[in-house]
């Protein structure tokens, strides 16, 4: 038995990755942040599961080479551990995903302009 990922559970992952997405955007909308973050620890424990990350959210793989949303997951871990942060030295969940949706076209373009 490998412990390679195979083409399908990619595929199964990203459409999880799109499906929790649209999940947290109604949560941000909702303010629900407990229930945001609960849901995106499950989501990259899946991301750990399937190898493309480590426990320390670490990317292991190179993001291009993954469907759209999970390239955009990825690159947004590797945007928030490159940032500097002097308050807290800790990697939050709310980091990651602030840049997450910032980086999701569908949040700036359809979801953010209804907002104001």
């Amino acid at each position: 038995m490998t412990t390679q990922t195979t083409i399908e559970q990619l595929q199964a992952l990203e459409a999880e990755i799109k499906h929790t997405l649209y999940t947290l955007i109604d949560l941000e909308l909702n303010e629900s942040y407990q229930e945001m973050t609960a849901h995106f620890a499950k989501l990259l424990a899946k991301v750990q599961a399937a190898h493309l990350i480590d426990y320390k959210l670490n990317v292991l793989v190179d993001p291009q080479a993954y469907g759209t949303e999970t390239c955009i997951l990825l690159e947004s871990l590797l945007e928030a551990k490159n940032r500097p942060n002097k308050r807290h030295q800790l990697l939050t969940h709310r980091i990651i995903l602030k840049i997450w949706l910032r980086k999701n076209r569908h949040f700036l373009n359809d979801l953010l302009p209804q907002m104001f």
